[in-house]
């Protein structure tokens, strides 16, 4: 349809086309791949002219639509075409139309009524004992002939079967967990990797993967090990994304006996007498602690446990389910705050420094600034220009005021020089990429860091800022990985390239 459309219209028919596809994600979301990549290619000047089925296509979130198609896409130059919507940018009646703004605000509403929809249908599907996870658990697999009906899996089931049995007879999670290590018995994760089941969204950390006392405790605290299915424990917070939340158990959907259990419901029960009283927690108010999931293991590459006591102490938990690694037995939360604490010295010298080498390689160039932005500005107009000029050609070509030959030498013309224009001003944004409004350096490495050179004490609001994570090794040896490192290197090349430049 977009094919026959762009080739019976005169302007668009000799252009060279880009298709963008992004199926299987949701039109609330403009995070999608293909969209990213159009909008960043339309911004380098790539792309002139964006032709889409409908509104719909391009994206169900009303205001952002309106942005793009407002002030974004003009901005850049670009036509936004929507076919069968009969919209086209290039008309400026059509951007501030009424219709073309409730189309936008119908396809919002349609998006979160789907939405909606599917929910209500997925809930439906629940409750008359469906199963409507994208994995089965450990110890099933998928009916082949009914995808929402589970079938026991013979092989993961008996270690199922034994980790209940275990918990039953008085051993602990940990002991369960150690048996099945030294024992080599494939974890959840490693059995279905072998079967051919691969959930690259959570990867593992290492491949050679063990038991633990948590992933024991899964399996235990599982209902469907005994026929039960279950459904709503999380939802998403917000239509076209992914982040979900914890749902009150009472809010969950049970169904009993929708399969074959692999223990019967007194096993299950027996194990849970077992172990300590369970006790479900809503989502928990964390402690203010600024190393708080910021402490990794470098040997294993897990993240470390710690204790609190009179001094809170990291320790590594590998060691106790594999002893190949040869992992730090405990650090001082203490000793790891004050490795971070000079680090940042460090750092926020370096931010300090940076500064000010770049404060005087472009101190002339500052002076400038307002001269290149006024440059800016008029290119920007001239670019808009030409675009309504070529538009303009092909109206008078329509309308008969010009022959074909002239239209399309004078499209030529004017398109060579709209091109010429978008270049320029290509190099004139890149000039200015790492200037704010003032001429002054906008980098954030520098911002972040530079205001912590004189700094007391570590919180937590600057170990979220600034720091990504801290790898513990044995020896007293620590490696600290920063945020904002890409900025870094960034500078440190203009810096250099600049340098090399004026020598």
């Amino acid at each position: 349809m977009l094919d026959a459309f762009i080739s019976r219209t005169p302007e668009l028919a000799d252009t060279s086309v880009i298709e963008f596809c992004d199926d299987g994600w949701s039109g609330k979301n403009f995070e999608r791949p293909a969209v990213q990549e159009m909008i960043a290619q339309a911004r380098a000047g790539k792309i002139q002219c964006i032709v889409v089925k409908d509104l719909s296509r391009f994206g169900r979130d009303y205001l952002t639509v309106g942005n793009y198609i407002s002030c974004v896409f003009p901005f850049l130059g670009v036509r936004f075409i929507a076919v069968n919507d009969g919209f086209d940018s290039i008309r400026p009646t059509d951007v501030d139309s009424l219709e073309t703004s409730f189309k936008a605000l119908l396809y919002d509403l349609y998006s979160r009524d789907l939405s909606r929809k599917v929910r209500s249908a997925k809930k439906f599907r629940a409750q008359r004992g469906d199963f409507l996870a994208p994995f089965a658990p450990y110890g099933y697999v998928k009916d082949p002939a009914d995808k929402a009906r589970l079938v026991i899996d013979p092989e993961a089931a008996e270690t199922v079967r034994r980790v209940f049995h275990l918990a039953a007879s008085g051993h602990s999670a940990d002991q369960i967990a150690m048996a099945l290590n030294r024992e080599t018995v494939p974890t959840p994760m490693l059995y279905k990797r072998a079967a051919g089941c691969s959930r690259t969204r959570w990867p593992s950390i290492e491949e050679n993967n063990f038991w633990t006392d948590t992933a024991v405790v899964k399996i235990l605290r599982d209902e469907r090990y005994f026929g039960k299915n279950i459904f709503g424990k999380r939802i998403r917070d917000r239509v076209g994304h992914t982040h979900t939340v914890k749902v009150s158990r009472e809010d969950w959907i049970a169904v009993e006996n929708t399969h074959e259990g692999i223990v019967t419901r007194e096993e299950f029960d027996r194990a849970q007498t077992a172990m300590r009283e369970f006790v479900e927690h809503g989502e928990l108010k964390k402690r203010d602690w600024p190393l708080r999931g910021k402490v990794r293991c470098g040997v294993c590459g897990h993240a470390m446990s710690y204790k609190l006591g009179k001094q809170m102490y990291f320790y590594c938990y590998t060691p106790r389910y594999n002893d190949s690694f040869a992992c730090v037995k405990q650090v001082q939360g203490a000793d790891i705050l004050e490795v971070i604490s000079d680090g940042l010295r460090v750092q926020a010298q370096m931010a300090v420094e940076l500064s000010r080498l770049w404060e005087e390689q472009h101190r002339e160039q500052k002076k400038d600034a307002a001269a290149v932005k006024k440059n800016l500005a008029g290119l920007r107009e001239t670019h808009q220009r030409l675009s309504q000029q070529i538009s303009g050609l092909y109206e008078s070509f329509a309308l008969g005021e010009i022959g074909k030959p002239e239209y399309l030498a004078a499209k030529a013309a004017a398109a060579k020089q709209r091109d010429d224009t978008a270049a320029r001003i290509s190099e004139l944004e890149a000039a200015l990429e790492n200037m704010g409004a003032d001429g002054s350096l906008r980098n954030g490495f520098v911002s972040t860091f530079g205001k912590y050179l004189d700094v007391k004490e570590i919180t937590s609001e600057i170990t979220a800022e600034v720091l990504k994570e801290v790898l513990v090794f044995p020896g007293d040896r620590f490696e600290i990985a920063w945020n904002y490192r890409d900025e870094l290197e960034k500078l440190i090349l203009d810096l250099q390239g600049e340098h090399q430049n004026g020598a």
